[in-house]
């Protein structure tokens, strides 16, 4: 069992702060209506928020209202969105709204994008309670109050990253939130990283716990896409913040020591090897070596934190009976990976696709068919009683490729531990202990990479992948890197981690002028049923989400206009829910 802290064994305490969408992001909470503050408890929530719904059970008593439980919370609305829109995975089941997103045509009453918006606003107002009430007098005090300030940086990174233009509140108030454009809230959220890392401490001071590291690679993130994030900054100079964000990711490596890519595989009592990079996803993740690599890790637990909007989803959704063992017994067979996703590992291989439909291998043996630790991917025993071909894409050729043959199986419940490593049964055989690996160090080296490649300096950026990320993986160096490779070995390195959208956009093969050179290999893209190949003209508001309708409605101080664009402008093109 794990070793729980004592801040985990509050995670599911009751605190009766639950709240509907109507309200939600209209009102943060009313300081004046607080009659009492746990700070033990409250602490405790902002960090159980990452990882449970609610207060309950995994399926009940969310604190989201009017949306699915299982789908509310933090993890799992934050990778729909960065996932389910890429070219990285499929949801299968007949669901309209993920259908939606993963046909990019969504509009602001999709439940998913209303999910998103307001977990990260309620979450946000959980992290300004407890930074308006508790007391910082000790030190122990002091490095909560950095650590939730951190929680709530993290929050407004993907509340930029997803909105153009979003809430920013910083205090609890009882006056309706302003919007602000994403180049703003870039602005603070660069200097409120910059504040919480001299405060953070540098070694984590409990597992679980924020460390100074997290919070350096989460501002080297925020510099990578500063461009996208400034793009109607009129003031903003393009490619300004390559150097930053090379600096910083070098001061994540340099500066923590205690910080270090998992190398060594392990071999069980059985004989059986789990590779280095297999270790991160699996369900004894949280051992000291691996979480050596995991800056910052999302707590879960079978017995203490169930949960169906976290690793379960990640563990249960591409497994079905025929495969091997996965250490629970819940099977959903409800995603499966894209073809141009599974490409990405047949490529450096020169494989074909005709050979590859021959390939039936499973997820152990598919990482030495391509000569690459992280080709998690299984091609035997997939259910196809709940697979769908895609249908009049001429590209594609024979469709049994695309979903009869493959799935992405890198999150697992097994332990590395085991002595029988197919057949190993954890604390509890229907929840996960798989933890999230939310921020690790790989990403820093591939930050350091694609910055230097920005520069000019291919052979530096080259080198660093081939000697670091790929020889961790032991695949086989890449002779040269051009754009497109680069962008490959960010999927290939972090596929199924709920970041594929965000990497996308920032080199323009998600939506708008510069989207054509990347061609996705998916059907109904935008409705079409021919094939979902972009066309001249894409829309580029597709690269950020509506606000949901009703919290516009809601809320009077919400603005149409930002640096004298109207959203009418996008309405027309876009329907409902977009604002510029």
């Amino acid at each position: 069992m794990k070793n729980i802290t004592k801040y985990f064994a509050l995670i599911c305490v009751a605190l009766g702060m639950a709240s509907c969408v109507q309200d939600l992001n209209t009102k943060p909470l009313d300081p004046d209506s607080s009659t009492s503050f746990n700070q033990d408890r409250m602490f405790t929530k902002c960090y159980a928020c990452l990882a449970l719904i609610g207060q309950a059970d995994a399926g009940s008593d969310s604190d989201v209202e009017d949306i699915d439980a299982g789908t509310s919370g933090f993890y799992r609305t934050i990778w729909y969105c960065n996932e389910l829109t890429t070219d990285e995975a499929w949801w299968i089941w007949d669901n309209a709204e993920a259908k939606q997103m993963n046909q990019t045509n969504w509009t602001g009453t999709n439940t998913m994008i209303r999910a998103i918006y307001t977990r990260l606003n309620l979450n946000i107002k959980y992290c300004n309670h407890y930074l308006t009430y508790a007391s910082g007098e000790t030190e122990e005090d002091q490095n909560r109050l950095a650590e939730v300030r951190f929680i709530r940086a993290l929050h407004y990174f993907y509340l930029m990253d997803m909105y153009l233009y979003a809430p920013l509140v910083t205090t609890e108030s009882s006056e309706f939130p302003h919007f602000y454009p994403r180049h703003e809230i870039y602005d603070w959220l660069v200097k409120e990283l910059q504040d919480v890392i001299t405060l953070l401490p540098a070694q984590r001071v409990e597992k679980y716990r924020v460390g100074k590291a997290a919070a350096q690679l989460l501002l080297a993130r925020v510099y990578l896409n500063a461009d996208v994030y400034n793009k109607y900054n009129k003031n903003w100079q393009f490619g300004k913040t390559w150097k930053t964000a090379y600096d910083a990711a070098t001061a994540v490596i340099t500066e923590n020591p205690q910080h270090s890519l998992v190398t060594q595989k392990i071999v069980t009592d059985s004989g059986f090897v789990y590779s280095a990079y297999q270790q991160l996803f699996m369900g004894d993740n949280h051992r000291d070596e691996v979480m050596k690599e995991s800056l910052f890790q999302i707590y879960q637990d079978g017995v203490y934190a169930q949960s169906y909007a976290s690793s379960t989803m990640l563990v249960c959704a591409q497994r079905n009976p025929g495969m091997n063992p996965w250490g629970i017994t819940a099977e959903w067979h409800s995603m499966r990976t894209s073809p141009t996703m599974v490409d990405k590992f047949l490529t450096p291989m020169k494989i074909d696709r005709a050979t590859a439909m021959e390939m039936v291998y499973d997820e152990f043996e598919m990482p030495a068919q391509l000569k690459d630790d992280r080709a998690i991917l299984c091609s035997d025993g997939l259910n196809t009683g709940y697979t769908f071909a895609l249908k009049g894409n001429q590209d594609l050729g024979d469709t049994k490729y695309l979903f009869d043959s493959w799935a992405a199986l890198k999150f697992t419940a097994i332990y590395s531990s085991a002595a029988l490593p197919k057949d190993f049964v954890p604390q509890n055989t229907s929840w996960p202990d798989t933890d999230i690996p939310l921020l690790r160090l790989a990403e820093a080296y591939m930050i350091q990479a694609e910055a230097l490649f920005r520069q000019g300096d291919k052979a530096g950026a080259l080198a660093i992948i081939n000697n670091t990320i790929r020889a961790r993986a032991n695949a086989n160096p890449l002779a040269s890197l051009d754009e497109q490779t680069l962008l490959d070995e960010w999927s290939r390195e972090f596929y199924y981690e709920g970041r594929r959208r965000i990497d996308l956009i920032r080199f323009g093969r998600f939506f708008g002028p510069d989207a054509d050179t990347y061609r996705y290999h998916w059907e109904g893209r935008m409705g079409r049923n021919d094939g979902p190949f972009f066309a001249d003209g894409t829309p580029e508001y597709m690269n950020w989400f509506p606000v949901p309708s009703e919290d516009k409605r809601a809320n009077p101080n919400y603005k149409t206009d930002v640096e004298g664009d109207t959203e009418n402008q996008f309405a027309a093109q876009g329907g409902d829910g977009y604002a510029y």
